[in-house]
């Protein structure tokens, strides 16, 4: 008997341990699948699972989000009802039920579910979220503002509520109200080109015409040609009272820049000079300029690339132009004597090479909108040469004097010095390669002004914390195995880290890595990234007081039509059927995403692709979840973005190295090795450091 029941026994464990192998193994299978887009078996997989592990809610969850991202949502809710009678008091459970229906337009039934979420837990924020969706749609002003409350008081440091606020009062016709929510929004980001539109038509009713036409030329800064925009510039422009210039001013330079304490450029050693494309478009292009103008608080010269003759001195203050001419370029004085037909390259030079500037002009009229609203001021020399159909313009500047409009740039100055050290160090790095092998050197310069190298502001910009930054790391570079490192960095992460190889054309880098962006984490199922992208986690990246909540937590309500517009003029897709996110890094990034339309349907893999087909501006990054809103008949609303961190996720997120070093204590090298493990840093030869 004895041995009969050591026999049950052993075969019972040894059930259980198969039952297990065989339960891990669906699991893994199945979340391979949710990552690599194939969401339908991803489902299949996480079911199998959930019949080895039946008291389990988990494969059930994780099932269910895989249908809600293949835009099933009854199954999905039936799921997560079979999940709820495993775990009965789970009220994320009830709360996403709630959401499903709601986005179904089964409001009655939707907000049933919340108040049963709100009555398990009393701090669920999303249920109080819901219950103002539905209350706003059965036109119940008091309830929908009462729960609104409540979300916000559970939500303090999420940005998203002045939206949803304001959404709200746009909705109940209290304009007044929505007014100054929207302005909140955009106050706290102005990148959100969406809350512009409504903005304006609140203005419009004010009978605040400025107010409006800012706006909406603002809207087509982001989204040039929008048929709404453009329209109502040209209904209103007759009833402005002021002209368009003084009711969106230019910054105009009118000293010079003084930056206090530390005296950079007497400090700096000499280095190598850099090739800077300036005023370049959005893939780091020349821009084809027709005219610039331009000035200096010095004297300038002008003088001819290859001949090297001085063709002209332009005395302090006044202001020159350079005008294109088809075949050919000319130089015109402030007094209107023409200097040349220009086919070569001509560089105004101040004639103090250490400390002069240049200043290119703002003009309103000019056709490069970098240019049109603020005057630009930059160390070296700029170089004038005909490109394309128009004049291109060429920093050239010593490479430790750049990095001077490059790290106040790319970071606030007033963040953790050890940060701002980190940073100094990977735009040099940057700077390096792309001098050394960079993809504009077909178009004579190392590197553009834009995101798509790294951004550069000239002297403007230049703060005395950033300076010491590039002061105290001169000739520091990242290196991997001898070489330059290659250093990408992002503003906000959003909480996890993409590896580059899991980015489509990124390339497989050892030391770009995915991980958790803190001390440590695991990566997240379905239902836990879901959760995940709704609530407030901590990472590095979440510095609350330093770091802007809307960079790490964000939230967009598109409109359809809105985002018809902007996928048919770069897709041509037709009425908008469906948005569905296929591939997934372990981040959590959408890495593909499929566009269904009445006409063609479209997979999208590239990164920026991906951010730019939605909205009048871009996403801040792939990191979101989606949620499509639809009426009664089941014709799509509007779609509900919810997102986390800014930018492409790889390599240095730059709100971390600020929470390292602030919150945590964390050195410059130690950030860099977090978040490029296995590189060194290395001094360049070019610095010659003075005996102290």
């Amino acid at each position: 008997m004895k041995g009969a029941f050591k026999f049950l026994l052993l075969f019972t464990v040894l059930a259980l341990q198969i039952s297990n192998c065989f339960s891990q193994d669906f699991s893994k299978l199945a979340y391979e699948n949710y990552l690599n887009g194939n969401i339908s078996k991803a489902a299949e997989y996480y079911l199998r699972q959930s019949q080895i592990e039946p008291s389990n809610p988990y494969p059930l969850l994780n099932a269910a989000m895989c249908e809600k991202q293949k835009d099933n949502y009854e199954a999905a809710i039936e799921l997560l009802q079979k999940a709820y009678a495993l775990n009965t008091s789970d009220s994320d459970i009830l709360s996403e039920i709630g959401w499903l229906k709601f986005h179904l337009a089964d409001y009655e039934s939707s907000m049933l579910f919340f108040e049963k979420s709100v009555k398990l837990n009393p701090y669920n924020s999303r249920a109080y979220l819901g219950l103002s969706s539905v209350y706003a749609q059965l036109e119940d002003i008091v309830k929908t503002l009462e729960n609104l409350k409540k979300y916000e008081e559970l939500r303090k440091e999420f940005s998203g509520v002045d939206y949803i606020y304001a959404w709200n009062y746009v909705n109940f016709k209290l304009y007044d109200k929505a007014r100054e929510h929207l302005i909140n929004v955009l106050r706290d980001d102005p990148s959100f080109v969406e809350a512009r539109l409504p903005l304006a038509g609140i203005y419009l009713r004010e009978g605040k015409y400025n107010e409006a036409w800012n706006q909406y030329e603002r809207v087509l800064d982001a989204a040039p040609g929008h048929p709404l925009a453009r329209e109502m510039l040209n209904k209103i422009k007759g009833k402005l009272t002021s002209q368009p210039e003084d009711i969106r001013p230019p910054f105009k330079i009118k000293n010079p820049t003084v930056t206090e304490y530390i005296d950079a450029i007497g400090e700096l050693k000499k280095s190598p000079s850099i090739r800077v494309a300036l005023g370049a478009n959005n893939k780091g292009e020349h821009w084809p300029n027709k005219e610039i103008s331009f000035r200096s608080f010095d004297t300038l010269k002008i003088i001819g690339k290859k001949s090297g003759r001085e063709f002209a001195r332009i005395p302090p203050g006044e202001i020159w132009k350079a005008v294109y001419n088809g075949s050919s370029f000319s130089i015109i004085s402030e007094n209107k004597v023409v200097y040349g037909n220009f086919t070569g390259p001509v560089k105004i030079m101040p004639e103090n090479k250490k400390t002069g500037t240049v200043i290119i002009e703002s003009q309103r009229s000019n056709s490069n909108p970098y240019f049109r609203y603020s005057d630009r001021q930059y160390r070296g020399y700029i170089e004038i040469s005909l490109w394309s159909k128009g004049l291109s313009l060429i920093n050239v500047v010593p490479l430790e004097i750049y990095l001077l409009g490059v790290v106040p740039a790319e970071m606030e100055p007033k963040w953790p010095f050890e940060a701002l050290k980190a940073q100094a160090v990977l735009a040099r790095t940057q700077a390096v390669i792309r001098a050394q092998s960079g993809p504009h050197k077909k178009q004579g310069y190392h590197i553009c002004d834009t995101e798509h190298c790294q951004v550069y502001r000239g002297i403007n910009i230049e703060n005395n914390n950033s300076n010491n930054a590039v002061v105290d790391t001169e000739g520091v570079i990242l290196t991997y195995r001898g070489r330059p490192a290659y250093c990408f960095y992002h503003s906000n992460s959003g909480g996890y880290i993409q590896a580059s190889k899991e980015v489509n054309g990124w390339g497989d880098v050892p030391y770009l890595v995915s991980k958790a962006d803190f001390i440590k984490g695991d990566f997240l199922s379905p239902w836990e990234f879901n959760l995940w992208m709704k609530e407030n986690p901590p990472s590095y990246s979440n510095y609350p007081g330093v770091v802007k909540g809307s960079e790490y937590r964000w939230m967009k309500i598109i409109k359809k039509k809105d985002l018809e517009y902007k996928l048919n003029r770069d897709y041509k897709i037709g009425e908008l059927i469906d948005i569905i996110p296929l591939k997934r890094s372990r981040a959590g990034n959408v890495n593909s995403i499929k566009i269904v339309g009445s006409k063609r349907s479209v997979i999208i893999e590239k990164e920026h692709l991906i951010r730019n087909a939605f909205g009048f501006s871009s996403l801040k990054s792939t990191l979101f979840m989606l949620e499509i809103n639809r009426f009664k008949n089941r014709k799509i609303r509007n779609f509900w973005f919810y997102g986390g961190g800014w930018g492409h996720g790889i390599g240095m997120s730059q709100s971390g190295a600020a929470g390292m070093a602030g919150k945590y204590g964390n050195n410059f090298k130690e950030i860099l090795e977090f978040y490029f493990p296995g590189t060194k840093i290395k001094k360049m030869r070019y610095i010659k450091k003075a005996n102290k």
